[in-house]
């Protein structure tokens, strides 16, 4: 009797067992009832003991249906003897416990919201259902141990959270934003930015149940982004190195998907999970000539999205199955402005003008913006690296001269080449200010155009001043007089050597 008593006050120190597990117990020959909380899982109960219980005391402790020996036939000292001896974490009193269980054979019931389980007195193991939560945004569940009458299920479990954000000029990042560093930015083609990558891990001592944790992250970018390099990975403000996660993404790779691999947070120094953790991956990229352009206010297909899987079985020390949060996404917007040269001097019927060469320059006027033509856009863009700019020409019979994949901003434009015969035009200001802003739910976000912006420009070109001249008659009189005089001094001479020739 004082064997069964010991074990009896074992199982009442066992009062959290890790990871997905828990023991309970039902008092004397009365039925009681196990039931769910309304979580979405279903929980399988394993009988390992039957007895009586009475006060808190299991006597005539005997194997049950889920026990690794015959059922019904009782418990020898020994077994109790290892149990009662059972101490330490949780994770090592699951490990005496699990030996006498057999979990490869039918459960002696389930449990949900909707389907409590009647039980009599006994000592059962109660947990999720294999493969229950591989890849959903949940973890398997650490339950508290439930001495006598009913018992409701107390779970207990641990998951993290990711956001992905991207980091915009200050000045015309989004609102709320903080940095710089929000949902949606706007850049120019091949200009270099960064992602972030964010997973929270709550404070939780659930996470003591874990040998290891780990975590990855997978990103998709559209094709209009260009991967460049992992600019830092963090934990808790400690900087990884190279070797201590895995990254499968390659410079220069241009949209798809890739994944960043820590194996195990918990083997990182001074990182303790209990007290929560705080993992940031950021990462240079730039828009690429495939980006969606905006030249009016509207959405963008522009976007990058990332999910988190996890560890999130405890019971099998953190490895194997992982769950996997919902996506993030963040959008980026790029702009396209619009310009024709014409000939102005018929103000009624202005025709298109070639043969203009444009530079763009920033908002004073003196910094160039490298821009390069792009057949397969058929405007200019701005340069990447080891491209040379070049001056933007108005083009035959149209005079268009399109530029695409601009950032938010002032710019100036300068006529640099004349056509032949005309006048050089005035410098041209164009602004493109832009408010954008994820939806609500974050499925998209929308650019708005303010009033001020000019994204359609027509430049206008002046013939050269034909300069006014004086004469007409007057002019003609002169020619005649000169005429004369030619003509009088040519008869004059004559007539002088006809009078020396007589005179001789």
């Amino acid at each position: 009797m004082k064997k069964f008593k010991k074990i009896a006050s074992l199982l009442l120190v066992l009062v959290m067992v890790v990871s997905m597990t828990a023991s309970v117990f039902a008092e004397g020959t009365t039925t009681y009832t196990i039931t769910a909380p309304d979580n979405g899982h279903t929980y399988e109960v394993y009988q390992i003991f039957t007895g009586d219980l009475h006060q808190g005391v299991l006597s005539n402790v005997k194997w049950g249906k889920n026990g690794t020996e015959t059922e019904g036939e009782t418990v020898s000292e020994t077994i109790l003897n290892e149990l009662q001896s059972a101490t330490g974490s949780d994770s090592e009193k699951l490990t005496v416990i699990s030996r006498y269980v057999n979990l490869n054979n039918d459960a002696f019931g389930q449990v949900s919201s909707s389907n409590a389980l009647q039980v009599s007195a006994g000592y059962y193991l109660i947990k999720d259902i294999d493969n229950s939560q591989n890849g959903k945004d949940d973890a398997y569940t650490t339950y508290i141990v439930q001495v006598a009458g009913d018992v409701t299920i107390s779970p207990k479990s641990a998951k993290p959270t990711v956001d992905k954000q991207v980091h915009d000029e200050t000045a015309d990042a989004e609102a709320g934003a903080t940095d710089g560093w929000g949902e949606s930015a706007d850049h120019a083609i091949n200009e270099s930015f960064q992602f972030k990558l964010i997973a929270n891990l709550p404070a939780d001592t659930a996470f003591n149940a874990y040998k290891k944790y780990k975590v990855v992250f997978t990103d998709t970018m559209s094709t209009g982004v260009t991967f460049e390099s992992i600019a830092s990975v963090t934990v808790d403000g400690v900087t990884l190195t190279a070797d201590q996660y895995t990254a499968t993404a390659t410079a220069g790779q241009a949209g798809g998907s890739w994944t960043l691999t820590i194996t195990d947070i918990k083997s990182i120094s001074d990182v303790n999970l209990t007290d929560g953790a705080n993992i940031v991956v950021i990462y240079n990229a730039h828009l690429n000539e495939k980006a969606q352009v905006n030249h009016e206010s509207g959405n963008t297909t522009n976007q990058n999205k990332v999910y988190l899987e996890y560890s999130n079985n405890p019971n099998v020390g953190g490895e194997g199955e992982l769950g996997k949060t919902p996506e993030d996404i963040v959008w980026v917007f790029t702009y396209e402005v619009d310009n024709t040269k014409v000939d102005a001097t018929d103000s009624a019927n202005k025709k298109p003008l070639a043969g203009a060469g444009f530079r763009l320059y920033d908002s004073i006027g003196t910094n160039e913006i490298g821009l390069i033509y792009d057949e397969t856009l058929s405007a200019y863009r701005p340069v990447r690296d080891g491209e040379t700019a070049e001056e933007m020409t108005s083009a035959d019979s149209t005079g268009v001269f399109n530029i695409k994949g601009l950032d938010a901003g002032t710019y100036v434009l300068k006529e640099t080449t004349v056509p032949a015969g005309y006048n050089k035009c005035a410098d041209v200001t164009v602004v493109i200010n832009a408010t954008h802003v994820e939806a609500e739910g974050g499925a998209s976000a929308t650019t708005t155009l303010s009033s001020d912006s000019n994204v359609t420009n027509t430049i206008e070109n002046k013939q050269g001043s034909t300069l006014p001249e004086t004469g007409g008659m007057g002019t003609t009189i002169f020619y005649v007089a000169g005429s004369i005089l030619v003509l009088a001094a040519a008869i004059l001479l004559i007539t002088r050597k006809r009078m020396s020739n007589a005179e001789k």
